[in-house]
């Protein structure tokens, strides 16, 4: 399924609904985060230990066809890349009166979450909204993106969003009595990066 990308604030993010997440992947998926979730802060979400999520066997297809999209999504930035390779991975439960905080991956290229289920919008902060001698936009509904403070994505299982590590992000406060799960994870490029005098070559192992 192709990836459809919308320009925000000018971001581009991208959306698409993963083919190889299938029911049962989803309900095995949600027991491995059950049983890994750590719940440090209160009211703001467990995620698991296992930060290698992706690397289980039973993820194999779900991953190259996430890689897939992010090389797509690198494509869409026109970024010249050799290679992406996912470097961390880890699941998301949300409970009843959670959330999980605003924040950023700013030590990553591509970041991404996958949706197991339903459950409370995931928003994408504006950090250049009203930056502009600390004025806000004269009009407010005038359907410039520009203009927007935050943009919400509502999750539902296999959707998969896309966007630059270093966009802010978080998760709404739940008001739903069913736990809301997803994957996270970030990507990097890999291989040879840059001109002959500013070369890096990055290696990632699986």
């Amino acid at each position: 399924m192709a990836l459809d990308c919308v320009d925000l604030f000018p971001k581009t993010v991208g959306v698409a609904q993963l083919q190889t997440l299938t029911p049962e992947l989803i309900a095995k998926a949600k027991e491995l985060i059950d049983i890994g979730a750590d719940y440090p802060f209160e009211h703001d979400g467990g995620f698991t230990r296992e930060q290698q999520l992706l690397n289980k066997a039973i993820f194999r297809e779900v991953k190259q066809e996430i890689l897939g999209l992010c090389r797509e999504f690198a494509a869409a930035y026109s970024h010249i890349v050799e290679d992406i390779a996912i470097c961390n991975s880890w699941g998301n439960v949300v409970n009843q009166g959670d959330s999980i905080r605003h924040h950023r991956h700013s030590n990553s290229y591509i970041s991404g979450s996958f949706y197991l289920t339903d459950g409370t919008p995931f928003n994408i902060i504006n950090d250049d909204a009203q930056t502009l001698f600390g004025f806000a936009p004269a009009t407010r509904n005038d359907g410039n993106y520009r203009a927007l403070e935050s943009f919400n994505i509502d999750p539902k299982p296999g959707r998969i969003v896309l966007f630059p590590s270093n966009l802010k992000h978080m998760v709404l406060p739940s008001k739903s009595r069913e736990r809301r799960y997803s994957i996270a994870f970030n990507a990097v490029p890999v291989g040879r990066i840059g001109s002959v005098t500013n070369l890096l070559h990055i290696r990632v192992e699986e």
